[in-house]
């Protein structure tokens, strides 16, 4: 009964690494500057949680126990960090648990928006989706470039072994410029 709940987990400072690590690449002013995702709170949500699902849906290709429990560890990582921005940003505590849990549909919303097209591999569906969650109401956003990202972040990360993703360093393509 109590195996469950003391299950091996990954080494603990492993989780904030590849989090730290997941969080830099979302910084990259490369999204901002030059792709004109909306440099904002939203847009820059957008950008973390974008990462943060590309990251779970590698480490869901692994299929053990480390892998799950670290996906799992960085989803918690995001959600409390969530927390912690809204409160910061002054959102009153009675207000913050609806806004945490929109931000986390608009996570789950990614599954539904990507996932059928990066595993069918479906360029021109992900662009119109990508269009669609992070350029709406703008005119000036770049979403192919967006999007060939996206694909090269997917093929990038199926070449990494689980060793060299829980390190959290060099898990990333590098962005242009």
């Amino acid at each position: 009964m109590f195996a469950t709940l003391f299950k091996p987990r990954v080494h603990d400072a492993t989780p904030q690494q590849l989090y730290g690590a997941v969080m830099a690449q979302s910084r990259e002013p490369w999204f901002f500057a030059t792709l004109n995702v909306p440099d904002t709170v939203m847009g820059r949500f957008d950008m973390l949680a974008l990462h943060v699902y590309l990251l779970a849906r590698r480490l869901a290709v692994e299929k053990s126990e480390a892998a799950s429990a670290l996906s799992q560890d960085i989803f918690d990582l995001f959600v409390a960090d969530l927390d912690r921005a809204l409160r910061e940003l002054g959102i009153g505590d009675t207000s913050v648990p609806k806004k945490k849990k929109k931000m986390v549909r608009s996570f789950y919303g990614q599954i539904e928006d990507f996932d059928e097209c990066l595993d069918g591999q479906n360029a021109e569906l992900l662009e119109e989706r990508v269009l669609s969650r992070y350029f709406a109401g703008t005119s000036n956003g770049d979403a192919p470039k967006l999007t060939e990202y996206m694909t090269k972040c997917v093929n990038t990360l199926k070449t990494r072994k689980f060793a060299e993703l829980a390190s959290g360093k060099k898990i990333w393509p590098k962005v242009p410029g």
